[in-house]
């Protein structure tokens, strides 16, 4: 996955949990497959990698949020 590949795909990762985060808000109830504290957590991790750049991280966190991404894309799909 390149650097652009993995800007695009934080983009839309963030904007999936904020919508999620948003249905839950709204709703009153887990309409999603994540509670609050799991999307905060996902958009903390999103916001410290927008904070200090994707070209600053080391391999292990370009790993993990790599991993972050393919779990999202797989739970996306499935919601729409």
């Amino acid at each position: 996955m390149t650097i652009n590949d993995l800007h695009f795909k934080i983009a839309a990762a963030k904007s999936f949990l904020n919508s999620e985060m948003v249905k839950i808000r709204t709703n009153g109830e887990t309409v999603s497959p994540f509670d609050l504290r799991e999307l905060g957590n996902r958009l903390d991790m999103i916001h410290e990698v927008e904070r200090r750049g994707i070209r600053n991280l080391d391999e292990r966190e370009l790993r993990k949020i790599s991993r972050l991404m393919i779990q999202l894309e797989d739970i996306r799909p499935s919601q729409n």
